[in-house]
């Protein structure tokens, strides 16, 4: 349980200050995703257009909806996660734990 909160936190902390919403334009909420990995992950924007780019590919708007929220934003980002699926919650911890990593090492 414990490891599960602690995950939520990264998930949460990503992209804390995005403004992506499931209506948002792609373009929009890559330009967010990115700033927002920028300013609370402290990677370099290459690093961060990386990780954008999976996640457009990896994950649904739903998925990026979820990781673009404000890290302070408990009350939404759990009305989220309890919406969603083990399999999609596990998708997104997923690729918080590896996307992350491989984008860094690769720029």
């Amino acid at each position: 349980m414990r490891k599960l909160v602690v995950v939520g936190l990264v998930v949460s902390a990503l992209l804390g200050t995005a403004s992506t919403g499931l209506g948002a334009t792609p373009s929009d909420g890559r330009a967010g995703l990115i700033r927002s990995c920028q300013t609370q992950m402290y990677m370099s924007a290459a690093a961060c257009s990386c990780l954008a780019d999976k996640a457009a590919v990896q994950l649904d708007a739903t998925a990026i909806a979820y990781i673009s929220l404000p890290a302070l934003d408990v009350d939404k980002s759990t009305a989220m996660a309890k919406s969603m699926t083990g399999a999609e919650r596990n998708k997104i911890d997923n690729f918080m734990r590896t996307v992350p990593d491989q984008c860094q090492a690769a720029k």
